[in-house]
């Protein structure tokens, strides 16, 4: 089969999971039992109730959905393709991770942050971790999910989240405030480019060819830059974190492109504010003061040098604000319990005591 038919295959035809969806959906609608559905189809009970029940105990739709239901046996992997099954039953979920939601054809509704809304063709929601959802596909509309692990995602965005624009506030408010935004949304007028870019990143993770992951790390960031490059203008946020985000979002990022340098004073001189006023929105959006949270943000610049670069600890050091590299060394190993050295030696392994 030609990569293209495949790609066809997996996109609109229905697998296992969707025919069973699919028959429970007809058998509700007629007013029919889980026992008179499982019964015709001559399965066992128990296991076709924790299938399509998601309130069952030990069922196959949980509520809390961990990185390993998605990335177990791909540890080199940081990005997930996949479509939506079409007809799974609504249940609210969250997961760790951040998960791009693409409507590829038709439409689906989203159900977030206590509001319902329909996304429709070429349309885009980013969830952030840890948020609460669901999504409603009753159709043949085709939904694809895209899945980026949370304690990588920062190494693949880097550049991106040193930019004044919505996105990189997105992400910035996620890792570093209290009241974070659950989702964002972007509209792409059903660009074809887009479009082509998604198939492309689902290709290769179902190909799965030598270094595909980082093939796909590359490709999320074309897809983002794209998006920022012809669509900023059609992201929009919850109106109930919008006015927040209007006020504090500018100044967090500010501080995340600048926090080599940054001060109190400067982020105040900046925005025209008192230090004290500064002071009190840092704490009261952060639930930090403006040194934790400039150590926050040096600290997790310093992972992504010692990960992905080859500098020295002492350029690493210099390079994120602390050009004693004796007390950098102390108040790494302080925050993590292994040295900058051990981190940089352990690589990946290591990422966990993050």
């Amino acid at each position: 089969m030609s990569n293209k038919n495949r790609i066809q295959s997996f996109l609109y035809d229905m697998n296992e999971d969707e025919q069973l969806y699919k028959k429970y959906y007809d058998y509700t609608r007629k007013g029919k039992t889980y026992r008179e559905l499982i019964e015709d189809m001559g399965g066992d009970y128990d296991y076709y109730i924790k299938r399509i029940t998601p309130d069952s105990e030990g069922g196959f739709l949980p509520s809390v959905i961990d990185d390993s239901n998605f990335f177990q046996g791909e540890d080199n992997n940081n990005v997930v393709v996949t479509k939506h099954n079409r007809y799974t039953p609504v249940f609210e979920h969250e997961h760790k991770l951040f998960e791009l939601i693409y409507v590829y054809k038709g439409k689906c509704v989203q159900h977030i942050a206590g509001s319902d809304f329909q996304l429709t063709e070429g349309q885009f929601c980013l969830v952030a971790p840890n948020s609460i959802h669901s999504i409603s596909v009753f159709d043949n509309s085709i939904v694809l999910n895209i899945l980026i692990r949370k304690n990588t995602f920062e190494d693949i965005f880097y550049s991106l989240l040193r930019n004044d624009n919505s996105v990189s506030h997105f992400f910035n408010n996620t890792l570093y405030t209290r009241n974070q935004n659950t989702y964002l949304l972007m509209d792409t007028n059903n660009d074809s480019e887009i479009k082509q870019l998604v198939i492309d990143m689902l290709e290769e993770y179902l190909n799965k060819n030598p270094y595909y992951g980082d093939v796909l790390n590359g490709l999320i960031i074309v897809l983002f830059s794209k998006l920022m490059q012809k669509y900023e203008d059609n992201i929009s946020i919850p109106v109930s974190t919008k006015k927040t985000n209007e006020v504090f979002s500018p100044i967090l990022s500010y501080i995340a492109t600048n926090y080599k340098t940054v001060s109190l004073k400067k982020v105040a001189a900046k925005f025209n504010y008192s230090e004290a006023y500064c002071s009190r929105l840092i704490k009261a959006n952060t639930g930090h003061s403006f040194t934790e949270l400039l150590q926050n943000i040096r600290f997790r610049n310093a992972l992504f040098f010692l990960t992905n670069t080859n500098k020295t600890i002492s350029q690493i050091s210099y390079d994120i604000g602390f050009p004693n590299v004796e007390h950098f060394n102390r108040l790494f190993k302080k925050r993590y319990g292994i040295t900058p050295s051990e981190y940089k030696k352990g690589g990946f392994t290591c990422r966990k005591v993050t």
